[in-house]
């Protein structure tokens, strides 16, 4: 593949709203695996987020992850000249010890790397079935399988990004993004890889009501 030729530009894209307590941490392990450039994206937080060797970019108000996600993807990609970006989330649940393997896959070709929990320990057993009963749902309707659809731990390259871009500006981006994967699977090359995770908060996240909103879009995706 020629993309695999190329000299890539990764820059680590990080949504965060008000994660005073666990932003700098954060920063300060991914600095322990990697010098890549990181963008943290402060969405409308109640009182400003700081961030230091890094490029900070502030909503005035809390738009949502999804738009977060958006405008610091675009600014990877478009002032930053990045080639590939990867989302991590800014409140410490992704372990950054799992940087190295996504690089690589990026440097081995891959528009898309998602990273994958299994049912490891910590793990709520309600969200674990609830991601799997999602994961076989957008399957059926999509013909894509991501065995943690959910997981806000992935990579995109420019092409992935401008062919996935989502309308979802909340919690639906992730399972939109695999949804209309679906769409234009045939163009990108993607993986997943194992990734653990720490839960600080067992209860944050995609709510069911959020779960029943998701799936109600996912028959928009699949008209639009």
């Amino acid at each position: 593949r020629l993309l695999g030729r190329m000299k890539t530009k990764i820059i680590i894209v990080i949504p965060a709203y008000n994660e005073h307590k666990f932003l700098s941490p954060l920063i300060k392990n991914i600095r322990k695996f990697t010098k890549l450039p990181i963008v943290v994206v402060d969405d409308g937080s109640q009182v400003p987020l700081k961030a230091s060797n890094c490029h900070l970019l502030r909503h005035k108000i809390n738009l949502g992850k999804g738009a977060a996600m958006i405008t610091g993807a675009d600014y990877a990609f478009n002032k930053l000249g990045a080639t590939h970006i990867i989302f991590m989330d800014g409140d410490g649940q992704h372990d950054p010890r799992h940087l190295p393997d996504f690089i690589d896959h990026i440097n081995q070709g891959f528009d898309l790397v998602f990273g994958s929990r299994g049912q490891s320990r910590g793990v709520p057993m309600i969200r674990y079935l609830g991601n799997k009963f999602a994961s076989v749902y957008i399957n059926q309707l999509f013909g894509v399988y991501v065995s943690d659809i959910l997981s806000g731990f992935r990579s995109l390259s420019k092409q992935a990004y401008h062919l996935l871009k989502w309308d979802s500006i909340r919690y639906g981006v992730e399972t939109e993004m695999v949804a209309r994967l679906g769409k234009h699977k045939s163009k990108l090359k993607f993986a997943e890889i194992p990734i653990s995770t720490i839960y600080i908060d067992k209860y944050k996240g995609v709510s069911i009501l959020d779960a029943v909103k998701i799936l109600a879009n996912s028959i928009w995706w699949k008209l639009y």
